[in-house]
């Protein structure tokens, strides 16, 4: 119905109640995306690159609350990491880190509101 706007594997997914969003993940063996798409559940379209994640990781957890998607862990390719980023669903934008995680961890679930 619809391509991302990055070939990727080992995405996280979030989801509002109109919008599902597709984050980071490797994009080729070796490299990876910080990229946020975005794509509507009432159409059949291609996902829009919305805004960035703050760290270019694969592996990180979706979560989800009524009004934001958040990021949190992964993998950057050296280390894991324990930051934790935030996007608005009212609007396309960057993420922020707005936290960190009690450890660094990577593919691990995610949880939604």
């Amino acid at each position: 119905v619809g391509d991302l706007s990055v070939v990727r594997t080992n995405a996280e997914g979030v989801s509002s109640t109109t919008h599902g969003y597709s984050i980071s993940g490797a994009t080729v063996p070796g490299a990876s995306t910080n990229t946020i798409d975005k794509f509507p559940f009432a159409t059949d379209t291609n996902a829009s690159d919305v805004g960035d994640i703050t760290e270019v990781v694969i592996g990180s957890s979706g979560h989800s609350s009524t009004v934001f998607g958040y990021r949190s862990g992964g993998d950057t390719g050296p280390a894991r990491t324990n930051t934790i980023d935030k996007f608005p669903f009212a609007t396309d934008t960057n993420a922020t880190d707005v936290g960190d995680l009690t450890a660094a961890r990577s593919f691990s679930a995610g949880i939604q509101h």
